[in-house]
């Protein structure tokens, strides 16, 4: 990565490695080519560094044990989880992507899909929701090896029908007495 963010430097781009340190180089390099499954985004959670290194192994006296890594579902447990790593990946792809020519509204199309996690999340079962973001994700990294962003700001119709609204939470008391 060093010689990346050098290169960067040296082309009067920011160094994205001294903006987000604690991202691993080889991690920052997965975010830049659009390759990082969104299942790992918890590498991405200052909160969960210490978490991140699950692959480690374990020596004892007299054994080596392997750490298991956890789920997706138990990483993800709530919308906090994954939406705090979220937005560190959002914000390195628009420092990045606006130092390289893209528009300025790139940021918009990021904060409207953040808008509709949540919305979602209030919506429908939590479980469903992550399988549509890890779907939805991986749709729109294939989208932007094409360049295309804008893709994070529209609402997938039919991957909403495929996976959420079997999944629809039932209504809640108060919103039931306002009618």
């Amino acid at each position: 990565m060093r010689a990346m963010s050098n290169l960067l430097q040296q082309d009067g781009f920011v160094d994205l490695a001294s903006l987000f340190p604690h991202v691993d180089s080889d991690t920052l390099n997965a975010i830049l080519s659009h390759e990082l499954p969104a299942a790992e985004l918890y590498k991405l959670d200052t909160r969960r560094i210490v978490d991140s290194q699950w692959d480690l192994v374990d020596l004892d006296d007299t054994a080596v044990q392997f750490r298991s890594v956890p789920s997706a579902r138990e990483i993800y447990q709530n919308l906090d989880s994954l939406l705090i790593p979220l937005n560190t990946y959002f914000s390195i792809l628009c420092v990045h992507g606006l130092s390289n020519g893209q528009p300025p509204t790139l940021p918009c199309h990021f904060f409207r899909y953040s808008s509709h996690l949540v919305k979602i999340t209030s919506q429908y079962e939590w479980q469903a929701v992550l399988l549509y973001h890890f779907a939805f994700f991986a749709r729109r990294c294939n989208d932007m090896l094409q360049g295309r962003y804008s893709g994070w700001d529209k609402i997938d119709v039919d991957l909403m029908e495929e996976l959420l609204i079997q999944h629809q939470l039932p209504p809640k008391a108060d919103s039931l007495r306002r009618r």
